[in-house]
């Protein structure tokens, strides 16, 4: 097994009280290639070689705010693992949650291509599109009082507890579709695909949903687009795989399609949900190859001219 190697980041809450409660400052993200357009803590960044993660996290507000503080003038508050599904040390991550108040000097945006704002925000009140693991920590903070020295920081955790399940319709050739609809209309297929994941989370490319056309209701339905200015109502959206699974959170997560979210998916899947259809379209988009030695069949439903049959990744 590859020896476990982790991240380590820090980040700065910086707080204030107003009248109307708490405060916290974020920054809106700019072209960082990573969560562009969602609001983040006021400052935060990796830990360097050799660097203490209390410097780190002051080092981090003078490059990105203009603010002078000291080791001792921030508190670790909270400690939150991350992992990743898809795996690979760069999505292992250690985050460490400074919190900072009273703090002399008014923060300014001192890297302008980093970050397109910057606002006090009520901790009660968060904006909508709020990192979704710098949110667990904020709201996890909300209501507790300010930790001094003597604190202990709180462990929390992200994406150890989510699965992958993979659900696509396939002919007998593996092919899938030809990139702009499905080779085949089976209305049974679409009520099962419906009562599968209803409720759930769906993951999808920019392809997959231009051939639905819409978002389907009763589900969250995350789109990954490298188009920076695409969005569409009912769906969100993420520009990386690793992004959408952030978004998506510690749950099942539904893969939808196309060919290439499947291939970058099937490797950290736990199930599969295979539509096998008895027909063999024409189409360069396929599905991987279902390779019996990791996979499994549990369960099997014929019906006429298909079969719907479940896959349980071998231990």
């Amino acid at each position: 097994m590859p020896r476990f190697s982790v991240v380590p980041a820090a980040y700065l809450v910086l707080t204030r009280e107003s009248p109307h409660g708490t405060e916290v400052l974020l920054q809106l993200r700019g072209t960082t290639g990573y969560m562009e357009g969602w609001w983040a803590c006021a400052a935060a960044g990796h830990v360097e070689a050799g660097e203490p993660a209390d410097q780190a996290v002051c080092r981090e507000a003078a490059e990105e705010l203009g603010l002078t503080i000291s080791p001792g003038q921030v508190s670790l508050a909270v400690v939150l693992q991350r992992g990743c599904v898809l795996g690979g040390p760069i999505e292992q991550r250690i985050d460490l949650f400074f919190t900072a108040s009273d703090v002399a000097g008014e923060p300014a945006i001192t890297e302008p291509d980093k970050a397109q704002d910057l606002r006090w925000w009520p901790l009660a009140d968060l904006p909508e599109h709020t990192v979704p693991h710098e949110r667990q920590v904020l709201e996890h903070l909300r209501g507790q009082a300010a930790p001094d020295s003597g604190t202990r920081p709180v462990l929390l955790t992200r994406g150890f507890d989510q699965t992958l399940t993979l659900i696509a319709a396939i002919g007998r050739n593996g092919v899938i579709g030809d990139g702009a609809s499905m080779p085949w209309h089976l209305p049974e297929d679409l009520a099962f695909f419906k009562r599968t994941t209803m409720g759930g989370v769906m993951v999808m490319g920019r392809g997959t949903w231009d051939s639905i056309g819409r978002a389907l209701p009763g589900r969250r339905t995350i789109v990954v687009t490298r188009d920076r200015e695409w969005s569409a109502r009912g769906a969100e959206v993420a520009h990386s795989l690793p992004e959408a699974l952030l978004m998506a959170g510690d749950t099942e997560v539904f893969i939808a399609g196309g060919g290439q979210v499947y291939e970058q998916t099937i490797e950290a899947a736990t199930r599969l949900i295979i539509t096998h259809v008895e027909q063999e379209p024409a189409g360069p988009v396929t599905f991987p190859a279902i390779d019996p030695i990791l996979w499994r069949e549990d369960s099997r439903d014929v019906q006429d001219g298909f079969a719907w049959v479940e896959y349980l990744r071998r231990r």
